[in-house]
């Protein structure tokens, strides 16, 4: 009874907290997973939202219909944005993966990702599940759920404001996937340059070897090796993008 006293009580702190809670697990790796039973994120979006509402200054409900639907859509509006700016990481890390896969001749190599639901190369597919591994090592989950408590810090309920300074700043974080995909894509694009040409070479010196039987083993062995090989710098590489993507977050919700 006394917990039901308590959201009656600040009924409208609870909801806008709730709402921006949710909007920040459904997009969120790890958290947000398709994997993730409904029933999981629903109770873990009340705890949390019942255990921040104890601990910071009441909100009102607004009185006009207007400006409720409003605050609302700007929670959820926040809750997405910070969810994906997190995501930015794995879309990365996963697009590497399609390029490299790509490049090795297994382009029409999909299997199924659950998380994002569309098909990947297996490559990619094996990428993002190194990046999942690493978040989960470096506390990810956790700090998904510190960064939540200080978006209520930064930014109180219903005290998300979009401008164009902000969604300037996003595009600009957004720059991100295509860089983490060049510089873990570098080492197999670059391998598989030089070993095509190399065949180019011997196409035209020995004519009478099909290349393109030998070429598609040599390029799928090759890109292979390469993965393996520079697994410590890929998991690097991903670490290093993950410690900046908290003071990146972290940094937004200053300008907010």
């Amino acid at each position: 009874m006394e917990l039901v006293r308590f959201v009656i009580d600040n009924a409208g702190t609870f909801m806008f907290v709730f709402i921006r809670t949710v909007s920040i697990l459904v997009v969120t790796p790890v958290l947000g997973s398709w994997g993730v039973p409904v029933r999981v994120k629903v109770a873990l979006s009340v705890i949390l939202a019942l255990t921040m509402t104890s601990l910071i200054p009441p909100v009102g409900i607004p009185q006009d219909v207007t400006a409720l639907m409003a605050v609302v859509f700007s929670e959820v509006l926040f809750g997405i944005t910070i969810g994906l700016l997190i995501k930015f990481i794995f879309t990365g890390v996963e697009f590497a993966g399609q390029i490299s896969g790509f490049q090795m001749g297994l382009g029409m190599a999909n299997v199924y990702d659950p998380i994002n639901s569309v098909q990947i190369t297996v490559i990619g597919r094996f990428l993002g599940m190194m990046a999942m591994l690493v978040f989960i090592a470096m506390d990810g989950h956790l700090l998904i759920i510190h960064t939540l408590w200080k978006s209520f810090s930064q930014v109180p309920p219903a005290g998300f404001i979009m401008n164009s300074r902000m969604i300037a700043h996003i595009l600009e974080l957004s720059g991100v996937v295509f860089e983490i995909a060049v510089k873990l894509a570098a080492p197999v694009v670059a391998t598989l340059i030089f070993i095509n040409a190399v065949l180019g070479i011997m196409a035209r010196t020995v004519p009478q070897l099909n290349m393109f039987v030998v070429g598609f083993a040599i390029t799928i062995m090759a890109g292979l090796f390469i993965i393996a090989l520079s697994m410590p710098l890929t998991e690097y590489v991903i670490k290093g993008f993950i410690d900046s993507m908290w003071l990146d977050i972290a940094r937004f919700m200053r300008i907010i």
